[in-house]
């Protein structure tokens, strides 16, 4: 029963938040007496393994915007029941971001407030969303124009420097190793593990990332493969994904996927360069690029070797000819050129008779020539060198005299310069300890002196000196 109070100056009825609250639980259970479907999105799934239950966060966006959020319950017995039931029509998990379309029952408790219980799931309308979200994931990319942008590359000629997303400890990683190290021709490939989240929640954020770390060194690889090992057909939705298929679609260097599947293509395997089924088929196809370049290499390698076969047995028939034909054209130039030859002989004997002849009479002129012409020439320069020879005793008489007078000049200056000349003319020469003293500075006073004149010399004691 509510009690009242007074407020201001009247009587006001209140009721304690158990009578509240227990009134909207007799409300909302009056009102919503039966279950009802409700299409919604996974916001967080909030499941908890130990006990077994989950307590999932639903909302409805409208632009991206959630214009709608509620708390519900998925009890144990109820969730095992529900997710097996979800995965084998849809392939997939249950969990965060999907559009599921769920049976549940209003309630509210006094103390966790108002929830949904949900029921049960209808697999198949999710499996609608997932494919509509495909299709217009398929629709985007095709009007931008990047749907086969990666198939139109041009797949280099050996793929040689190979860059791996997957998973490390997966066995389809390491079939694709072992078969690309031991193939049978022994070519040898560079791979590089990016290790990644191949599936669940995380795996279109986990490859977006490494994809992204192999675009900022693609100069070091020719080709990416994302390879999963196993799994069939479950979480295949992240590879739907809008924003993985477009990193595929536009991404510098071929990609080829093998995630383990046959049926229902996804959207990234349809953009990717090529899609082979596990990674056992990327690892032969790409054996397969050596093999035919080895094919390719080998049939040249024969058609060169016939080619020039066929080259040399027809132009060694052609050089035989023409050497026969050579030996009778220089057989028959021989024989022509030596009657030839014989004939310039004859003439040549002639003509050097001749010219011997002629030069031996120019010799037997120029002998008798040379038997008179000798006595004038040595007379002639007999002559001429009887007048150089005066003209040289007349010089050299001439350039004696004047370097005479010119010693006899300098010999008068050296008399003069001489010591005793100069103490003739009344100067002295004043010794200190046997040295001439040319500075006062040199002598202090009591220093015995010695004065050299032209008739003899004087000793003094120096008294004092005096600087110039």
């Amino acid at each position: 029963m509510p009690e009242t109070f007074q407020y201001k100056n009247k009587t006001q009825k209140y009721y304690s938040l158990g009578e509240l609250t227990g009134s909207i639980r007799k409300v909302i259970a009056k009102t919503y007496t039966s279950a009802y479907w409700v299409k919604t999105e996974i916001a967080k799934l909030n499941f908890y393994p130990y006990s077994g239950h989950c307590y999932p966060d639903l909302v409805e966006k409208q632009n991206n915007k959630v214009v709608a959020q509620i708390r519900a319950t998925i009890w144990s017995g109820t969730y095992d029941s529900i997710a097996k039931k979800f995965r084998q029509v849809t392939g997939e998990n249950l969990s965060e971001g999907m559009t599921v379309l769920l049976l549940v029952r209003v309630v509210y408790h006094e103390q966790h407030g108002l929830s949904l219980n949900i029921l049960d799931v209808e697999p198949s309308f999710t499996l609608g969303e997932m494919a509509r979200e495909k299709m217009q994931s398929i629709q985007r990319l095709k009007g931008e124009g990047l749907f086969n942008k990666n198939k139109q590359l041009t797949f280099p000629l050996l793929p040689k420097n190979i860059a791996v997303i997957s998973v490390e400890t997966s066995k389809g990683y390491h079939d694709f190793v072992n078969i690309l190290q031991n193939n049978r021709y022994g070519y040898h490939f560079e791979q590089t593990l990016f290790p990644a989240l191949l599936q669940g929640e995380g795996a279109v954020k986990s490859i977006v990332q490494q994809l992204k770390a192999i675009a900022a060194k693609a100069i070091r690889f020719d080709v990416v493969v994302i390879i999963r090992g196993g799994g069939g057909d479950v979480g295949l939705s992240a590879y739907d994904n809008y924003a993985l298929a477009k990193e595929v679609a536009a991404f510098p260097l071929p990609i080829i996927t093998g995630i383990g599947h046959a049926t229902n293509e996804t959207v990234t395997e349809m953009v990717a360069f090529a899609n082979k089924i596990t990674p056992t088929d990327v690892a032969y196809f790409l054996i397969e690029k050596f093999e035919n370049f080895h094919a390719v290499v080998y049939n040249l390698k024969e058609r060169l070797e016939t080619g020039t076969n066929l080259f040399l047995t027809k132009h060694s028939e052609i050089l035989n000819g023409f050497t026969n034909n050579f030996k009778q054209q220089v057989k028959f130039l021989v024989e022509q050129h030596k009657a030839k030859l014989m004939l310039y002989q004859s003439e040549i004997n002639n003509l050097l008779q001749r010219f011997l002849n002629a030069k031996r009479n120019n010799l037997l002129e120029i002998s008798t020539r040379l038997q008179y012409k000798p006595a004038a020439v040595v007379a002639r320069e007999t002559d001429r060198l009887t007048r150089f020879n005066e003209r040289l005793i007349l010089l050299s008489k001439q350039r004696l005299k004047s370097q005479l007078i010119v010693l006899t000049h300098l010999e008068t200056k050296l008399n003069l310069l001489k010591p005793e000349n100069i103490l003739n003319r009344g100067y002295s020469i004043t010794r200190l300890n046997g040295k001439a003293l040319k500075r006062p500075e040199d002598a202090k006073t009591g220093d015995k002196i010695i004065s050299i004149l032209s008739e003899g010399s004087i000793e003094s004691t120096i008294t004092k000196t005096k600087q110039k």
